[in-house]
This record gives structure tokens, C-alpha cells and sequence, in this order.
């Protein structure tokens, strides 16, 4: 079992001791049978204990060696999410600067998320200068600085000046670009301008 369900678990039993099975497993978004699989493995390792609570229902308590095992836990979290962060951030600006190298100017980027923010400052160590951040959501009227442009605007836009594009326009996709490219489709000619970068592809390719 991984280490981070072990943590989910207690962070949950941390905040509500009276959870049940099923509502963790709801939380977690895991199965019930994982989810009792883990209660049972952290009672084995005297992390936490159960106690009756009113009625038949159950109570789950976080022993010390359990509270020690937390923040021991959350820091090593901590360690590898800072790791991947800059191993991460490290190669996208690898990977812009061939971009560069190759004769890319301009980059957009597609997507509000995490990897949208790690990309956004990779591209900052390099030349390449960023055009846009397009967003299907637009609650938020900017992000990182930028204003953010919707997706049919910013292809409007491509479209109406498509006589005028002289390179290809370059966008990093930062999350699931199936909407984007069915999106391209409705423009006559503007797909053959366009070049859709996945990013979590390349990662997963460099692993």
C-alpha cells in the first residue's frame, strides 16, 4: 500500500474521528475493501486504535506513534513534491529551448493548473516570449499576470489573421487537448497553423 493513502487516511481520521469506512473511502476516492484493507494495516502498526463511540458506532483515534508517523510522512510528501517541482520545471525548459534552437519565437499556453504555472516560469528562463494563456473557464480574469483569453476567441483571432501568420503557432497544452484540437476542427485550414504540444506527454515520454 502507498504511503500517500496511508497519510490521506490519517489526515481524515485527524480531522474527523468519527468517519466512517464508507465515507473515508468516499474521501479517498478509493474502495471500501482498500480503504478497511488500510484501517486494519495502521492498527497493526499502532498508528491509530478504535473505541466506541455512541451507540455501535466507531471511533478512530491517532495514537502518538501515529502523530509522529504523520508529520514524518507529510515532510517526505513535501520533499517529493518540491523534487518534482523543480525536475519538472527543469526539463520544459530543456525542452522550450530546443523549441527556440529550432525557430520558435512565441509560445501559448493552454490550461489553468499546476502544470500550467511550472511551465509558465520554464518558459521565463528562455527567449521565447509568451503570447497568450488560454482558459475554457474564464472565473478567474487573470492568471500569473496575464489576462486570460478564452479558447473560441484566441482561434477567432488565429483564424481572422491567418494571411498574416507566418510561423506556426506553437501551444503547450497543460491539461486534456481533445476540446481544443475538436474546437480547431470548426476552422477551415487554421489546423495545418496550429501545433498542439502535450505537455504530461513529453513528461511521461522522459520518465
Amino acid at each position: 500500500m502507498s504511503q500517500q493513502k496511508h497519510l490521506d487516511t490519517l489526515l481524515e481520521i485527524k480531522e474527523n474521528p468519527s468517519t466512517s469506512q464508507r465515507s473515508l473511502a468516499h474521501k479517498l476516492n478509493i474502495s471500501l475493501g482498500l480503504t478497511n484493507a488500510i484501517l486494519k494495516n495502521l492498527m497493526i502498526r499502532g498508528w491509530i486504535k478504535v473505541k466506541k463511540d455512541t451507540g455501535r458506532k466507531l471511533l478512530y483515534v491517532i495514537t502518538p506513534k501515529g502523530m509522529t508517523n504523520v508529520s514524518s510522512l507529510m515532510y517526505k510528501r513535501f520533499q517529493e513534491t518540491f523534487h518534482y517541482y523543480h525536475y519538472t520545471k527543469d526539463f520544459i525548459t530543456k525542452y522550450l529551448l530546443q523549441l527556440y534552437k529550432e525557430g520558435s519565437t512565441t509560445v501559448n499556453i493552454y490550461g489553468i493548473n499546476y502544470l500550467t504555472e511550472i511551465t509558465y516560469y520554464a518558459g521565463i528562463s528562455t527567449p521565447l516570449k509568451l503570447d497568450a494563456i488560454i482558459a475554457d473557464d474564464l472565473s478567474k480574469e487573470k492568471y500569473l499576470g496575464h489576462t486570460l483569453i478564452s479558447t473560441d476567441k484566441f482561434l477567432f483571432q488565429c483564424f481572422k489573421n491567418k494571411n498574416l501568420i507566418k510561423k506556426e503557432i506553437i501551444i503547450l497544452s497543460t491539461k486534456n487537448s481533445e476540446e481544443l484540437k475538436r474546437k480547431i476542427e470548426k476552422y477551415k485550414n487554421l489546423k495545418n497553423l496550429i501545433k498542439i504540444i502535450d505537455i504530461e506527454k513529453i513528461l511521461t515520454q522522459a520518465k
